[in-house]
């Protein structure tokens, strides 16, 4: 599963979030034991694919809005992990309104390609970030 999403306030935007909170509903998606190893989602695999509205200095650990993988971290052990998938690691784009017509080419062609090898990806240990 691939969430594709502006980053919006630090989190998912609205409607993103209340189609989480109405699909990964307590008995239907996690319950009794079905939480994270044993969720309902064991064996699937979900990354998030994402803007932002700043560059890639401003969400560096230390950075302006602070360390991406911080404040992704509860979207991906909160809601996806939580629910038995394995995590790959997120797709971001850094301010695309800012890149010049080439510079979004080359982002393109690079997700591409990842999406073409992304059967053979090791998900990744959300505890690191």
């Amino acid at each position: 599963m691939i969430w594709q999403f502006p980053l919006w306030w630090f989190a998912l935007p609205g409607l993103l979030k209340g189609w989480v909170d109405r699909v990964f509903a307590m008995g239907r998606t996690y319950g009794g034991d079905r939480i994270y190893a044993n969720g309902v989602f064991k064996g699937k695999r979900a990354m998030l694919s994402l803007t932002t509205g700043g560059s890639a200095p401003a969400y560096a650990k230390g950075g302006f809005n602070g360390d991406i993988h911080a404040i992704l971290r509860p979207i991906q052990r909160g809601m996806l992990q939580f629910v038995g998938f394995e995590v790959l690691a997120p797709q971001i784009a850094y301010g695309p309104v800012r890149l010049q017509p080439g510079q979004r080419t080359e982002l393109l062609t690079a997700y591409a390609q990842r999406l073409k090898d992304i059967a053979s990806e090791t998900p990744v240990d959300i505890g690191i970030y």
